[in-house]
């Protein structure tokens, strides 16, 4: 029986592939940009990181005046998410739960006026159930800032890179013993068909990486951020280019009773 994935022992690799690498700058800058609107110069937000990993993202709405509750299951990225944390300065405006999604209930954290769930669907053995889950902690009228790994880029990776059988046999997810190629990654077209039974409605839909994984390896490691991040904000938000990112994200919104 597969189960959710969970981060220890590879805290540091995953800062190193994530974070300390141009992929996660392009990634942060996205994610910022379609949460500018709704986070930067408005009212205190209560907010939810779940999954919240090393506390990039907990960090940037802290420093925007929000009250944020970093969620994360592994001890080790807890551990390490405390230490970024109090090195920024926002120890106060963020708070450190050890849990994961379907621990949240026992830790009496409240509602939400905002939950930003990045990069985590695709480690849950059963996504769907997990984020309907997850819904139950965010408020009527609240947001969802959505982000997850998708199943279109890891068959294009997997065509150019030659691995044909691999895609004939439909073998794309992980089986989750190593690394960090998810176990369940997700088709667009699967979750925009999810949002409205959720009561969601979508506002903004982006591709984050839409080309920069495409990029030759060794053209990656010449060219400039300076001069891909324009062209990824460019095509983040147009197809066919948004539809083969390396992640989706859609933020929704959570329809109030009435609405619904």
């Amino acid at each position: 029986m597969q189960h959710d994935r969970i981060f220890d022992g590879l805290a540091q690799r995953f800062q190193r592939s994530i974070y300390d690498d141009p992929r996660g700058a392009i990634r942060l800058a996205i994610l910022q940009d379609d949460l500018q609107a709704l986070v930067v110069n408005t009212r205190p937000l209560r907010i939810l990181d779940a999954g919240g990993g090393l506390g990039q993202m907990a960090i940037w709405l802290a420093e925007q005046g929000h009250h944020v509750v970093l969620a994360e299951p592994s001890t080790e990225m807890l551990q390490r998410a405390a230490t970024t944390v109090a090195a920024a300065g926002v120890q106060h405006s963020i708070q450190l739960v050890q849990a994961s999604v379907q621990e949240l209930a026992a830790q009496d954290c409240g509602s939400f006026d905002l939950i930003t769930f990045h990069a985590v669907l695709e480690w849950m053995a059963q996504p769907r159930a997990g984020l309907t889950e997850l819904l139950s902690h965010l408020k009527p009228g609240g947001w969802l800032s959505l982000m997850f790994f998708n199943h279109h880029s890891t068959v294009m990776r997997r065509l150019i890179a030659g691995d044909l059988e691999t895609v004939r046999q439909g073998n794309i997810a992980s089986d989750g013993q190593r690394g960090l190629a998810p176990i369940s990654p997700l088709k667009p077209d699967e979750v925009l068909s999810w949002l409205a039974p959720m009561g969601l409605e979508l506002h903004t839909w982006s591709g984050v990486r839409c080309f920069y994984d495409y990029m030759y390896r060794d053209v990656r490691k010449t060219v400039k951020l300076e001069e891909v991040l324009p062209l990824e904000r460019q095509y983040s938000q147009q197809e066919p280019w948004r539809s083969l990112a390396r992640y989706q994200h859609m933020l929704c919104r959570k329809l109030t009773t009435n609405a619904e």
